[in-house]
């Protein structure tokens, strides 16, 4: 991704799992930055509503912080169906292991 944005040419596409991998990595990394502000806040709203079934597929990331991170968009998210949709995806990716 860093590439594409630098104006490399031929650089694949991330697939998928790629892109999960990357959303979890991205918000794991500003939640141990700068903990719940208001742009994350912002940036949780905008992922769950571009992607239908973000929980569905995001509790299954194989990344050290998965539930860590499914757990704080369920703080984050001001609707109350979708951070129980986020609590419960964090406690499958608890379970997966």
């Amino acid at each position: 991704m860093w590439l594409a944005e630098h104006g490399a040419a031929d650089v694949p596409e991330p697939g998928e799992d790629m892109v999960f991998w990357l959303t979890i990595d991205t918000i794991a990394a500003q939640l141990a930055a700068s903990g719940d502000t208001d742009e994350l806040r912002g940036l949780v709203e905008s992922l769950v509503g571009q992607h239908s079934g973000f929980f569905d597929a995001a509790w299954r990331v194989e990344h050290p912080a998965t539930a860590d991170v499914l757990e704080a968009m369920g703080r984050l998210h001001p609707e109350k169906k979708v951070a129980k949709e986020a609590r419960k995806a964090a406690f499958k990716a608890r379970s997966r292991g």
